[in-house]
């Protein structure tokens, strides 16, 4: 019951379940797997990242941000300490917090998160990439949230001239 690959199964189901909008379902079996990776490997460690973010999705899917924010924030302070700041996953837990914050309507924190992600992007793989177009396209929707039509346009020329040239 205790095995890193039941925790996997566990996940999977957790995975399979959020894909089927069983929400409920998904995140009984990614608690699952986080109690056993927990006890597997402890609080540091990529597969509990990796559990923290799969929660922190379906709360955000369930409509419980604080919650989201929360399991995301724990996996990005776990992939901050194992990679560092110039990190691809790391990015990626900047820019999921960026859309949690932007649901909460906390877009200066969006903004600043977000930002941090394409920031990350760009110094590591250029302007021309898929997801330095998606976090420009964040940063575009945000700026269109608190009114400044101006830079939202901009970033979503942006991301959309990334995404001709891709």
């Amino acid at each position: 019951e205790n095995h890193p690959t039941i925790a996997r199964d566990y996940n999977n189901l957790g995975m399979i379940y959020l894909d089927q909008g069983n929400l409920d379902k998904a995140a009984e079996y990614c608690n699952k797997a986080l109690l056993i990776t927990l006890k597997r490997y402890g609080k540091n460690h990529p597969t509990v990242a990796a559990s923290y973010n799969n929660l922190g999705q379906i709360y955000q899917d369930q409509g419980n941000s604080e919650q989201a924010a929360e399991y995301t924030s724990k996996a990005l302070a776990i992939h901050l300490k194992l990679f560092g700041k110039k990190h691809p996953t790391v990015a990626t837990s900047y820019n999921n917090l960026g859309q949690i914050y932007k649901e909460q309507g906390n877009l200066k924190q969006a903004l600043e998160y977000t930002k941090k992600a394409v920031t990350i992007l760009l110094k590591l793989f250029g302007e021309n990439h898929p997801a330095v177009a998606t976090s420009c396209y964040n940063i575009g929707l945000i700026y269109y949230n608190q009114g400044n039509y101006k830079k939202a346009a901009e970033y979503a020329k942006k991301a959309r001239s990334i995404k001709l040239k891709l």
